[in-house]
């Protein structure tokens, strides 16, 4: 072989490898980043702490068992809509990030317009104010308004017959929750729009006894759903109270409600709860325990699911990416998981009683 064949056939080796390296380094798909917009601060706290303990559990365990890799960028918006809109706003422009995994109904709210118009894919964890609609927004806790129709239902069916409902004001998505009560109970009810002012708490504590309800139901925010609930205790006799009925706020304020109330939760034993049945699985909660040594909390599942979702439906196409999500059925940390026709989750209504700050069946 002769000199020159020998450089031209290193040329073409040189050439074909580097190549080769080109053309794999170009076929390695993109970075792809999730922007997460989760309270660990504000009366939600605990639950924004343990939303991201199931998603980063999530992200583990898909990282380990898969080429195709996700990354994260956490934002804390305190579960507060100004926060939430420099939050969503800085991982739009500055971090550019693929999809978002959100928790918070103040958020949402604050950034709708915004990122409907952007139109990449949206995890949510809790409620939307407005309603829901066939677009790029998927609620992966169990749509509220069939478990609140359920309860309100449910009231009607054990003769109560003058219920009132106290709603806190500081978002549309409480005035949904009443709403679907309403429908359920199937004639008016009356309501007390509630602030989060120690004033008008206890003023508006008083204008509800003197209503004379035979059921309250809390649709509140958890620290002032706690402020209410003890300047009510205060007020009549435990043989004279109205009966307490709530929902799962109840469970994701878990904390707040303990803190305020103490030894008096004790008093609101045998409230009844209405929540979405979907029980922490197995699997899930081995795996939470070996990584955190810890049982799962509620919002856990929801921060889980929220990375599995988006993960188990990706495409580099946003819009086949939101296609892939309307269709989607898979088993989350909680059950199975898939969505109406304007991306709510489908929820399993059942009824339990408040015990010493804990729902049991």
């Amino acid at each position: 072989m002769g000199k020159q064949t020998k450089i031209v056939i290193g040329v073409i080796i040189v050439v074909l490898v580097i190549g080769g390296i080109w053309y794999g380094v170009n076929q390695r798909p993109a970075e792809i980043t999730f922007g997460v917009i989760a309270g660990t601060t504000g009366q939600y706290a605990p639950a924004g702490e343990a939303y991201l303990q199931g998603l980063k559990l999530a992200q583990e365990e898909w990282n380990n068992g898969h080429a195709l890799k996700f990354n994260i960028i956490v934002e804390d918006d305190g579960f507060d809509a100004v926060k939430g809109l420099s939050a969503y706003q800085k991982l739009k422009s500055l971090n550019k990030v693929d999809a978002y995994a959100i928790v918070s109904s103040f958020t949402i709210d604050a950034i709708y317009d915004l990122i409907h118009k952007e139109g990449k894919p949206v995890a949510l964890g809790f409620e939307q104010s407005k309603p829901a609609e066939n677009d790029n927004i998927f609620q992966v806790l169990p749509a509220a308004k069939p478990i609140q129709f359920a309860l309100g239902k449910k009231i009607k069916e054990l003769g109560y017959s003058k219920p009132i409902a106290a709603v806190s004001n500081n978002t549309p998505v409480y005035q949904n929750f009443y709403d679907g009560f309403k429908d359920g109970f199937g004639t008016d009810v009356k309501k007390f729009d509630i602030g989060s002012d120690i004033g008008g708490i206890r003023s508006q504590a008083l204008a509800i006894v003197d209503a004379k309800p035979d059921v309250v139901a809390f649709f509140m925010a958890p620290k002032d759903g706690a402020l209410l609930v003890g300047e009510l205790l205060k007020l009549t006799a435990l043989k004279d109270r109205s009966y307490f009925v709530f929902d799962q706020s109840i469970q994701s304020g878990s904390r707040d409600y303990q803190e305020i109330l103490g030894s008096d939760m004790s008093k609101i034993n045998e409230s009844l709860v209405a929540m979405s049945k979907n029980d922490f699985t197995a699997d899930f909660i081995n795996s939470f325990k070996t990584k955190y040594n810890e049982d799962p909390l509620f919002a856990s599942d929801m921060g889980y699911n929220s990375f599995m979702l988006l993960a188990n439906s990706y495409n580099s196409n946003a819009e086949k990416w939101i296609g892939n999500m309307k269709t989607i059925k898979f088993v989350g940390a909680d059950g199975e998981v898939y969505f109406d026709n304007v991306g709510l989750r489908v929820p399993n209504v059942f009824f339990g009683k408040l015990i010493d700050g804990k729902v049991v069946i």
